[in-house]
C-alpha cells in the first residue's frame, strides 16, 4: 500500500521550491499575505502539472481571501483495494505534523495562513480534503 510519509516527502519537496520561488519574490512588497499567496500560487502554477511521484500529481494550487493556500492533487489510488477513509486519516495526521514541525512551512505558519489539500481521482470526482489551521499546527 502507498504510505503517506512518501507523500510527505514530496510535500516537503514542494515546500522547498515554494520556498525558492518566495525568496525570488522578497523584493517585492505586498499589501497584505493574501496578495503574497496569490504571486506565489501564480509563479507555482506556471511549473504545473508536476508529477510528485507514481500516484500523486499536483495540478494547481490557489490563494483564497484572506490567508488560505491550497493544493489541488489528483490521487491514482486504488480505491477498491484499499480503503481511501483509513489513507485520508493516515495521511491528515502526516500533514499536520509536517506543517507543524517543517522549516519550510515556517512561512504559512507566520502568516497565520490555512493550507488545504484536495484530493480527487483521475476522474476528476473529489476524494477527500485535508485543512490545516493555525489552530492545528499552533497546538
Amino acid at each position: 500500500m502507498y504510505q503517506a510519509p512518501n507523500i510527505m516527502k514530496q510535500f516537503l519537496l514542494l515546500l522547498s521550491l515554494i520556498v525558492i520561488i518566495q525568496g525570488c519574490q522578497s523584493k517585492r512588497k505586498y499589501k497584505s499575505a493574501y496578495e503574497f499567496l496569490k504571486a506565489m500560487s501564480t509563479d507555482i502554477n506556471k511549473t504545473l502539472p508536476l508529477q510528485v511521484d507514481s500516484v500523486l500529481k499536483l495540478e494547481s494550487t490557489v490563494a483564497i481571501p484572506d490567508v488560505t493556500f491550497r493544493f489541488n492533487y489528483t490521487l491514482q489510488f486504488d480505491t477498491i483495494t484499499y480503503d481511501i477513509r483509513e489513507f485520508e486519516k493516515s495521511l491528515t495526521r502526516t500533514t499536520i505534523n509536517t506543517v507543524k514541525t517543517s522549516p519550510d512551512a515556517a512561512h504559512f505558519r507566520k502568516m497565520f495562513a490555512t493550507i488545504e489539500y484536495n484530493y480527487s481521482d483521475t476522474l476528476g470526482n473529489y476524494l477527500f480534503r485535508i485543512i490545516v489551521g493555525p489552530g492545528d499546527y499552533l497546538k
